[in-house]
């Protein structure tokens, strides 16, 4: 019982954050969807996805998803601008990356209604994975089909 109060106040602590990420997150979504994705909404998703890694690492619970945040926060600082707009394939599964990681701090944070992080954390891995491989074959860098395939949360 004293587990559930310790994440009901974290909880409660982080929801109004968790409210204008997700809406920050929405508006960055909707430029994607709009095409009008520009150098500056890049560096804005990335600033967001490491606000939201900070959130994560502020509970024992949720804390080790924080990694794989910063870790995909770095890999949108390294995404050629150029390159990703030419690259619908990649611009796609960004934004439904990005649509992912909205969808669920919501249902965790002000929902309450979805509390496996682990299952979440291994989506969200997959997805990333599945990214880096669709932007990497576009530039020539691989282009193998592995026969895997994309399975958003």
């Amino acid at each position: 019982m004293e587990k559930i109060e310790v994440t009901e106040e974290f909880l409660d602590t982080y929801e109004g954050e968790v409210l204008f990420l997700s809406q920050d997150l929405e508006e960055l979504i909707e430029e994607f969807h709009n095409k009008t994705l520009s150098i500056e909404t890049l560096v804005i998703l990335q600033q967001k996805i490491e606000s939201v890694s900070d959130v994560f690492l502020s509970s024992a619970y949720t804390q080790h998803v924080s990694p794989l945040f910063k870790s995909f926060a770095q890999l949108i600082g390294t995404l050629n601008y150029s390159d990703l707009i030419q690259n619908e394939e990649a611009m796609t599964y960004l934004s439904e990356i990005i649509d992912d990681i909205k969808t669920y701090i919501n249902f965790y944070f002000v929902d309450r209604n979805f509390t496996d992080v682990y299952l979440f954390e291994d989506s969200l891995e997959n997805s990333i994975d599945f990214l880096k491989r669709t932007y990497d074959c576009k530039l020539g860098e691989c282009c193998e089909d592995d026969g895997s395939a994309l399975d958003f949360f």
